[in-house]
């Protein structure tokens, strides 16, 4: 008995304390709950959809309208729905990542936001057309599955899924424990633990900026990590299992829909081909260590001979009779090519490098194929998204023109996705009562909308797009990046116009004149475009510029040059 009692005055010691040490802990979950802080819907989710599901809209106070949670809105932005839908709305879910929600600016200038305004203004009876933007940002496809599922219940008329760009994102081992093992956990209900975790912030770049604890590694994007670069490696096996899962979510998010019978349209994605070098390039691992030093002698040999295109591309086909399977050494023979004028060769380099990057950043070719097969198979709309903005690219091979960085398109990138999604939604007769819409209606639709967005818009997306180069470590293929011709230099500018960084244009603007002969016609055109774009600001801003580099006597007219007259 005496042992007997000893021992239960030695279990009983260390759970007292455990008990007392406690006691803080729960009267600051009672004090929180009391005074409902921290709630799971108010601080950020950073499990992206992961664990106990906190839905992506709730209900405001008075149960009459949606609108994003709070602690999803540093992922998804902020979007507001009414919760009974009029008879006259026509309500649009748009479904995806980054691209979606508009990066490197915000919702405002998203092709959904775009589909909206012009919908609404061509519309001649009184339905009103409305866009909610679920784009996530770092969100794959099988996270947008679930999505899908709460977004079916606010009586969409419409869902449009564009995704694949954020499927080799994350650290996912495909084992059903590594899987599931954040859904086990109920902690994000804890309002002491929600409340330590948040931070404050309006811009996911700053929260991951500012933040001392990374988020969870298993949901969090491997480039997050400081080794995250490192950590990409030749693994092939591991691609095609995230490639076989994103044909499953797609299939399975067609499926959600038309289970429902609610409409779905797929767009097809595209990216920067021309002035996005390969993040990451390896070898295959069963390349001998004498064929390694080889093929650098002969790359070095290329690279020495960058002015020379014809004679740097004899040396990296040398390195292609070792070894093909380098990103970076097509991307170089793709420049090459170009500079030579063979363009569909270019263009076959610069596929093949965005498919073998190592970090894999950009919608795979395969991927693509999946898009168009399941399109197909459902039987559903596909949105040529990727095509529109090869088609208004030279050569069908789209830069800095058409794209911000990587994947993300400009601003007149979004509108032509626009126009092509409008264009199905007649065509599928989707929407009807739809006036015809004329080259100046799309002007002063754009121009009108623009007019409405602060200066610190466009820088905002610069800061942005920044962090995202600092994230993907671009810094290292800078040189490749040199622009090599006149269409090159002004993409430059093109690019930087976006972001409002006019001393900046200004200087390549400069050196496109002192290099190339027919530059003035070109920077002409550049502003016209600009002009149909409805960015009347930077049009005016090119014209003024030119208007003071030369002698007048040397120019031509610039009202004739710019079509004045067809406005």
């Amino acid at each position: 008995m005496m042992a007997s009692s000893k021992l239960k005055k030695r279990l009983l010691f260390p759970i007292a304390a455990l008990l007392i040490g406690s006691l803080p802990f729960l009267g600051l979950e009672l004090v929180l709950r009391a005074f409902n802080i921290a709630a799971p819907e108010t601080v950020v989710d950073r499990s992206f959809g992961f664990g106990q599901y906190q839905p992506l809209f709730v209900l405001n106070k008075d149960q009459t309208q949606f609108r994003t949670s709070q602690n999803k809105s540093l992922y998804f932005g902020t979007q507001r729905f009414t919760r009974k839908k009029r008879e006259t709305e026509f309500r649009m879910f748009f479904l995806g990542g980054s691209t979606v929600r508009g990066r490197p600016f915000t919702v405002d200038t998203a092709f959904a936001k775009w589909v909206e305004l012009e919908l609404n203004a061509r519309s001649r009876n009184d339905t009103t057309y409305q866009s909610i933007n679920c784009g996530g940002l770092s969100y794959a496809s099988y996270r947008l599955a679930r999505i899908n599922q709460e977004i079916l219940q606010y009586d969409p008329n419409l869902v449009v899924l564009a995704t694949g760009h954020n499927e080799f994102l994350e650290d996912r081992s495909f084992t059903a424990v590594k899987t599931n093992q954040a859904d086990l956990t109920p902690v994000s209900s804890w309002r002491s633990v929600n409340w330590i975790r948040s931070l404050a912030g309006d811009d996911l770049e700053s929260f991951k900026t500012t933040s001392e604890k990374p988020l969870p590694a298993n949901v969090t994007a491997r480039l997050d990590a400081e080794s995250g670069y490192a950590s990409y490696q030749w693994d092939p096996a591991w691609k095609q299992n995230v490639v076989a899962q994103y044909r499953e979510s797609v299939a399975m998010i067609i499926r959600q829909c038309q289970t429902k019978n609610i409409p779905i349209l797929l767009v097809c994605l595209g990216s920067n081909l021309r002035d996005c070098p390969p993040v990451k390039s390896e070898w295959p691992p069963t390349l001998s260590n004498t064929s390694r030093q080889k093929w650098l002698n002969l790359f070095d040999q290329a690279t020495r001979h960058h002015d020379d295109p014809a004679t740097a591309l004899q040396f990296f086909q040398q390195c292609s009779a070792i070894t093909d399977e380098h990103a970076l050494l097509h991307y170089r023979m793709a420049r090459c090519f170009e500079q030579l004028e063979q363009i569909q060769a270019a263009r076959k380099h610069y596929l093949l490098a965005k498919d073998l990057d190592i970090c894999p950043l950009r919608l795979t070719e395969q991927m693509d194929h999946i898009i168009r097969e399941l399109a197909d198979r459902f039987d559903v709309p596909l949105i040529a998204g990727r095509g529109a903005l090869e088609r208004a690219s030279a050569h069908q091979i789209p830069g800095y023109e058409m794209y911000i960085d990587h994947v993300h398109p400009s601003i007149a990138g979004h509108q032509l996705i626009a126009t092509a999604i409008v264009n199905q939604l007649i065509k599928s007769k989707l929407v009807t009562h739809q006036y015809e819409f004329l080259t100046p209606d799309y002007v002063h639709l754009y121009q009108t909308h623009l007019q409405e967005r602060p200066p610190s818009y466009f820088s905002n997306g610069l800061r942005r797009v920044q962090w995202l180069e600092n994230w993907a470590r671009r810094d290292r293929l800078q040189q490749d990046l040199k622009p090599f011709d006149l269409r090159g230099r002004l993409a430059k500018a093109d690019r930087l116009l976006g972001f409002s960084e006019l001393d900046q244009v200004t200087i390549e603007l400069t050196k496109a004149l002192d290099q190339y002969p027919t530059a003035y016609a070109a920077i002409v055109e550049l502003a016209l475009q600009r002009r149909h774009q409805g960015d009347d600001f930077h049009a005016n801003f090119i014209l003024s510029w030119l208007a003071t580099y030369r002698d007048p006597l040397e120019k031509p007219d610039s009202n004739q040059a710019l079509g004045f007259s067809s406005y």
